[in-house]
């Protein structure tokens, strides 16, 4: 009987995705679309990157903050868009589908310093706003890589939407 508990037992842990209850640290790089409602649907696309750090709260569950920077402007339709900078904080819930592979959600609030201007408009938008996102997370050991997509501003006129792709290590 005590053969067939180890046997159990060694199962059961065998079959639970790879995980550490602990902090992380990692690289986020994120292709954003900026709009703003007021210059008729004009997309400008911006590219930033960042540092991700976290706590692993739970299997399914971890709280995350992000800085992330723009790398590039972007100039169409006589407009340009520039990010300084983008500071949040998240909740990072996950749905394991294997043990190597989930599906996660975000939900937090980011601070985004964005600037937008053109022929006779000109706005630096440095306010707060609900970000959202979720994707598919890869994970293999203490390495958790994921692709997604992310509302990480949306306040008033201004929107920064766009593709996520996220590595940590987990200590």
């Amino acid at each position: 009987m005590k053969k067939l508990i180890s046997v159990a037992v060694l199962s059961v842990a065998a079959a639970t995705p790879a995980f550490a209850e602990g902090p992380y640290l990692g690289a986020a790089y994120n292709s954003l679309a900026i709009t703003d409602s007021r210059i008729n649907g004009v997309e400008l696309d911006v590219d930033t990157l960042g540092v991700v750090g976290g706590y692993e709260l739970s299997p399914n569950l971890a709280i995350e903050g992000r800085l992330l920077t723009g790398v590039d402007e972007e100039n169409s339709g006589g407009f340009r868009a520039e990010i300084d900078s983008y500071l949040g904080a998240n909740l990072l819930g996950k749905l394991p589908l294997s043990n190597q592979l989930s599906l996660y959600g975000t939900l937090g609030y980011g601070f985004l310093d964005a600037n937008i201007s053109g022929p006779g408009f000109n706005t630096n938008d440095d306010d707060g706003g609900i970000s959202y996102g979720g994707g598919v997370m890869y994970t293999a050991g203490n390495v958790n890589i994921r692709a997604g997509y992310e509302m990480l501003y949306d306040r008033d006129n201004v929107e920064a939407e766009g593709l996520n792709l996220t590595a940590t290590f987990a200590f």
